[in-house]
């Protein structure tokens, strides 16, 4: 697709985080610390991959793992600040990227493109058997629509 290939590439020099994290910390965000075969069956991937790319955060210090409830054994892990800012900033990168893209379109066209990703997005998530949990701000992913730069 052009747009992954020009539009969304980050420059060289800009630190974003790979696909994996962006995927994994966006899961853990808005719901409570998961186990990770939580996260497995969230993410519908192999522990052992859910185990390598959390290893990964960890040491990175992107993720934690929670106080544990009395007398559970399975660790959780949840996002630490420096986990939520990272992520943050990812996403500002690849919105900005986009915005680079349509940052001439009419109001109307940047509302319809927006509901069409979103709607494209759920429907995704009906077949594959559940909604993804989005934080309670409001916050919708792609460019603002009032053409003022990146969506929040």
């Amino acid at each position: 697709m052009l747009l992954a290939r020009h539009a969304l590439r980050p420059h060289r020099g800009d630190a974003v985080l790979d696909r994996s994290a962006m995927v994994l910390l966006s899961r853990l965000e808005s719901v409570p610390p998961m186990t990770l075969k939580e996260l497995a069956c969230a993410l519908r991937l192999d522990g052992s991959t859910v185990h390598r790319q959390t290893a990964a955060l960890l040491r990175a210090g992107l993720l934690a793992y929670a106080p544990r409830d009395g007398g559970e054994v399975a660790r959780r892990v949840a996002p630490t600040e420096a986990g939520r800012a990272a992520l943050a900033g990812s996403r500002e990168i690849y919105e900005q990227g986009l915005e680079g893209v349509v940052r001439h379109w009419p109001e109307e066209r940047r509302r319809q493109l927006v509901d069409i990703l979103q709607a494209f997005n759920q429907e995704v998530e009906g077949l594959e058997g559940g909604p993804w949990p989005r934080s309670q701000t409001g916050r919708r992913a792609g460019v603002r629509v009032d053409g003022a730069g990146p969506l929040h």
